[in-house]
């Protein structure tokens, strides 16, 4: 058996070299795919003077510090909107109205709010008198103070959010280039399968570890196929799986990879010229866990097999296919390799001589991040997951108590 960190860095080492191949697609598409390229500004952000109040722009020098309404009075001659900017050269003595996000006035140098003036309307006299001192620069987003022209706003690598999108939008980017999906398959295996809709006689389960792998997939940003349940037949098993490694980036099997007379998926894969790269792993759940590639007629495939429990198979596909799914994307792999840290609660957890992959919840405290322990009870309880936004790791030999500092890993 080898550790996790072993298994993930075998993973993770198949897309080192591996050709990118980006594509473009249009922007309101691109939510939760990895970006390809740097993205860089495309001008200065703003890209004028603008005001950060609604008030006047006027020239800090017309008002002396210490101005009094009576002699800190300026005449108005006109104003500036978001969209319809002030035509002209401000004059000494003159002042603008400007709307937050309005340009500033070629000759002014700051604003002042209107709730430090005698308001938006001029005094009979055509003036506006202001009540505060003022200081070149104030209330004024400067051209650039934000990004600069060729400055980077957003690296290749990262997962496109919400305000991602945003940034894109307004460099003009319609369409965006981002790494290209990978397609992977679900193959669940085994007798005891039978499908949602149906009533389990004895010994029989319901193929709910398939449906859940299939959402765990798309939930990491691949294109997702359910393939049809494959029954423990050693002939059928070999045909299937060639078929799935010809079609597909990846294929995640269910079960057939442990030790047990129909666990067949290994032996198929050895079969078809499969190169493993991991086949057991010292953690708890997920021990019986095989990975390796396939090289065929000029093309790599990846096959991740998967164990049968429920608690077992969502946990390594959520420790390693996600990564790997992450990665042939252009994501960031050394956000894998990297282990966030918190303070466990509740723990209660018996030491074991492996690894062990537990499911918390996350939550903020005073004193930080904190991870409330969720007590999985077996290998086969999927029931404390669906509680769940994490895992945390309790290494080898140990049971981490209440307030200890742990590594954990996110769920999406």
């Amino acid at each position: 058996m080898i550790s996790l960190d072993e298994a993930l860095d075998r993973v993770l080492r198949t897309l080192e070299d591996a050709p990118r191949d980006p594509e473009r697609i249009d922007l309101d598409a691109c939510l939760g795919r990895i970006l390809a390229e740097d993205i860089l500004a495309e001008e200065d952000f703003p890209a004028r003077d603008n005001s950060a109040m609604d008030g006047f722009a006027v020239r800090a020098g017309d008002l002396p510090s210490g101005a009094a309404p009576a002699t800190g009075s300026l005449l108005l001659v006109g104003e500036s909107l978001a969209g319809v900017p002030f035509e002209g050269q401000l004059g000494a003595g003159q002042c603008t109205r400007v709307m937050t996000g309005g340009l500033i006035p070629d000759g002014a140098d700051s604003v002042v709010p209107v709730e430090k003036t005698s308001g938006y309307e001029p005094r009979p006299d055509g003036t506006v008198s202001f009540q505060e001192d003022v200081r070149v620069g104030d209330n004024i987003r400067p051209a650039g103070g934000v990004r600069k022209k060729g400055e980077r706003l957003l690296q290749a690598g990262q997962r496109i959010r919400p305000a991602t999108i945003g940034v894109l939008a307004s460099q003009g980017f319609a369409e965006v280039p981002v790494g290209k999906r990978p397609r992977v398959a679900i193959l669940p295996t085994g007798d005891e399968i039978v499908e949602v809709g149906a009533t389990p006689a004895p010994g029989q389960v319901r193929n709910s570890n398939a449906h859940a792998l299939y959402a765990q997939v798309i939930a990491a940003g691949a294109e997702a196929t359910l393939l049809p349940l494959l029954r423990d037949e050693e002939g059928q098993s070999l045909k299937t799986l060639r078929t799935a490694l010809d079609g597909f980036d990846l294929v995640c099997t269910i079960g057939g990879v442990s030790m047990g007379t129909k666990d067949l998926i290994r032996g198929a894969f050895d079969e078809l010229g499969g190169e493993t790269l991991v086949e057991t792993i010292r953690i708890k759940p997920g021990k019986p866990t095989l990975f390796g590639r396939r090289a065929q007629g000029g093309r790599t495939s990846y096959l991740l097999g998967l164990p049968g429990n429920p608690a077992s198979s969502f946990t390594l596909f959520a420790l390693l296919g996600a990564a790997w799914i992450q990665g042939f994307q252009g994501g960031s792999l050394s956000d894998w390799r990297e282990r966030n840290k918190a303070t466990l609660w509740y723990s209660k957890v018996r030491p074991n001589r492996r690894l062990q992959a537990l499911p918390a919840r996350l939550r903020l405290a005073p004193e930080g991040v904190t991870l409330l322990n969720l007590s999985q009870r077996t290998s086969a309880d999927l029931f404390s997951l669906a509680d769940a936004d994490a895992f945390f790791l309790a290494d080898e030999n140990t049971g981490p108590r209440d307030g200890e500092i742990v590594d954990w890993v996110p769920l999406p």
